[in-house]
Formats: structure tokens, C-alpha cells, sequence
């Protein structure tokens, strides 16, 4: 998911790690997920497109979370989501293409609930408590695990590119890894937790 020591991603592969996510409008999700498979095909496979409310983490008992999330659904949904333009992170550990995601007042609300509602988990990784509140970048993954080099190409061949969307989001998803034959971690959705209607 991320670029880990050898030993870390085997570590990760022993243990069940969930996150919680907003999914995308089936139209958008077509559109980036075509964009994945081109410039990102690992990526692609592991999950579908999505927004991350909060990256990965460990937990007993995943049921110990859900009336916490339950309550967050009730009180911070639904939430509207504006996708405009493109993005870059550029790191050690990883770099990134993605659609960038405004940081409304309400989306950042939800976020920090989430946050909150999860504080007694285990963060996968040593640096995820530093990507969230007032550091957390909503995005939409395109290409990840990418090169300097490759992540310049892939810049410049999509400056025209626009991902541009609008919608509410009724739901957000609690999803979790599984492996796959081949060793590698695949994204599942376990449950939805829905705006009251």
C-alpha cells in the first residue's frame, strides 16, 4: 500500500488492518479507476477508488469500533464532496498522483470524528498520527509507488487532465486487508455506515 522495509510489509501481511473510507459516484469511480489501471495497475488491484478518512490501523475486535462509527454516521452525514484538479505528494517513503479533494469545513468535521471514534486503535504505520486533523490532504489516489522520474512523466502527460466531480456522500466504508495468492494485500468492504434517512 505504502513503499515498506521487506521486513514491515510482512509484518502487515500476518495481520488483518482495516481503514475507513469515503467511496466515489459509480461515473467518477469508472473514470479514476481507468486512470489506475493505466498508470498505476498495482494500486488498481489492491482497492477501489476512494477518499481516506483514516489510513490504516489495527484493532482486536473490529466490532469494539462500530457503535463509535455508528455515531460518527449519524451525526457527520452527509457530507459534500468537491474533486477538482490534480495533486502530488512527493516523500521518502512514497510518491503520489492524485485528484485533489477540497477541505471543506464539513468534510474536515468528519474527519476529525472519525479520528477521534478510533483513538484507541494501532496506526500501521509510525507516521500516520502526522497525516491527520490539520495535516490530513483529502485525495483520490491515482498513481502511487512511483519513482521521482516517473511521477514528473506522469505530471506533465496529465496536465490537461481535470478530475472534476460533485456529490454527497451518504456513506462512508470500514474496509479491510486480505491476502491475496499471489502474497499481496487486497481492500474489502466489511460494513457501511449511512447517513439516517
Amino acid at each position: 500500500m505504502y513503499g515498506a522495509a521487506p521486513r514491515q510489509e510482512e509484518a502487515r501481511r500476518t495481520q488483518t488492518m482495516y481503514g475507513v473510507v469515503l467511496d466515489l459516484p459509480d461515473e467518477f469511480s469508472d473514470e479514476i479507476a481507468a486512470k489506475r489501471r493505466k498508470y498505476s495497475p498495482a494500486s488498481a488491484r489492491r482497492i477501489f477508488p476512494h477518499i481516506t478518512l483514516r489510513g490504516p490501523f489495527v484493532v482486536d475486535d473490529s466490532r469494539e469500533i462500530v457503535g463509535e462509527l455508528e455515531e460518527v454516521a449519524l451525526s457527520y452525514l452527509p457530507v459534500r464532496i468537491k474533486s477538482c484538479g490534480l495533486g502530488s505528494f512527493r516523500g521518502a517513503r512514497n510518491n503520489v498522483l492524485y485528484a485533489n479533494v477540497e477541505r471543506s469545513e464539513r468534510l474536515m468535521r468528519l474527519h476529525a470524528a472519525v479520528v477521534d471514534a478510533l483513538a484507541e486503535v494501532r496506526d500501521v504505520f509510525p507516521d500516520a498520527s502526522d497525516q491527520h486533523l490539520e495535516n490530513w490532504v483529502p485525495h483520490i489516489t491515482i498513481a502511487d509507488g512511483v519513482t521521482d522520474e516517473e511521477l514528473t512523466r506522469l505530471e506533465e502527460e496529465l496536465r490537461d487532465y481535470e478530475p472534476r466531480a460533485e456529490w454527497d456522500a451518504h456513506e462512508f466504508l470500514l474496509v479491510r486487508s486480505q491476502s491475496a495468492e499471489d502474497g499481496s494485500l487486497l481492500w474489502t468492504t466489511t460494513r457501511a455506515f449511512r447517513a439516517p434517512s
